[in-house]
């Protein structure tokens, strides 16, 4: 399905030139020290809000340099993506700053309050389907329709370059940085940081995480070439594309230690403590990388260990589930 032929890998002067471009769109996050965390692991824990974007995601990082490279022909037949959400509402975002017509393709399981936000920014919505393979073919039928450019989730190289901006605005946050924790979905985000991280700073290591439920890098990686896992609901939709790119595979084979994978339960666990003890709100699907903490990475005394912390649009149900409301 998410298959690249021939497609080069971004260098770090892509990553550069992605950051100037992106510039005025999307914020250069924070990078805060959790007393808690730290305290609790006796490490230095840092968290990497990715949720204090203006569309409280990193996707908008890579749509933005996406978009932004289009000519003026690409950009005037509008655009079409397929996202469980956060990549969607990027796009539309972006769409709706440039004067460009967009459509979001989402499965019929997406949370609402993504779609609403999606249509608040012009873009039409169809919600249709199960699992990004699904949502993934219909788009590109929507595309051939309207003749109308496509903007990949993951799987292109102006998207990950995008998104490997969050490793160049770590190094200069934190030049002794130890290690490195992302979540991985499709493998966008972990491709463009471990690039930029690997670049600057071989010797850092970094980590992906998954949810147990839907772990297609972790499996892919076992079996040495990009897999599809049978869809499974999960609490961390972010985390849910059962299959990476080949680009996305390799780049990570290339870069990244190992795959960490956690479970849902976990994840809801964590989401919930990032709340009441951290005091921020997060997606389950960037809770993950906090979940990891303890269960399937356990930091060493001292060691400077950065969270990729990739978004905050919870639903209003989970969020009342985890509080205990009625």
């Amino acid at each position: 399905m998410y298959v690249s032929s021939g497609v080069p890998t971004p260098t770090i002067e892509d990553i550069r030139k992605a950051a100037k471009t992106i510039e005025g769109i999307a914020y250069r996050t924070p990078l805060y020290r959790s007393e808690y965390l730290s305290r609790r692991f006796q490490a230095s824990v840092f968290l990497k809000l990715e949720c204090y974007q203006p569309t409280r995601v990193f996707k908008i990082r890579g749509a933005a340099n996406k978009i932004l490279s289009l000519s003026r022909s690409q950009r005037q037949r509008g655009l079409v993506t397929a996202s469980s959400g956060n990549h969607g509402l990027s796009v539309a975002y972006i769409a709706r700053m440039l004067g460009i017509p967009a459509t979001i393709v989402v499965p019929a399981s997406v949370v609402k309050e993504k779609v609403e936000a999606i249509k608040a920014e012009n873009a039409t919505v169809v919600e249709r389907g199960r699992s990004h393979a699904e949502i993934f073919s219909l788009a590109k039928d929507i595309q051939k329709e309207q003749g109308a450019t496509f903007v990949p989730p993951f799987d292109d190289p102006k998207v990950i370059a995008g998104q490997g901006t969050i490793g160049l605005e770590i190094m200069e946050d934190l030049p002794n940085v130890d290690t490195i924790l992302v979540p991985v979905g499709g493998g966008g985000l972990i491709s463009g940081v471990s690039l930029s991280i690997k670049a600057l700073k071989p010797e850092t290591k970094m980590y992906g995480v998954q949810s147990k439920a839907v772990p297609s890098m972790y499996e892919s990686l076992s079996a040495g070439r990009p897999v599809r896992l049978v869809p499974i609901d999960t609490i961390a939709d972010g985390l849910a594309p059962e299959e990476p790119s080949q680009l996305t595979f390799q780049i990570t084979k290339d870069n990244v230690e190992s795959i960490l994978l956690t479970s849902d339960a976990r994840i809801r666990w964590a989401t919930k403590m990032a709340l009441e003890q951290l005091h921020y709100l997060i997606e389950p699907s960037a809770a993950a990388v906090i979940a990891a903490l303890g269960e399937s990475y356990m930091p060493t005394k001292g060691e400077n260990l950065v969270l990729v912390v990739s978004g905050g649009n919870i639903s209003l149900k989970l969020l009342r589930e985890l509080l205990g409301a009625d």
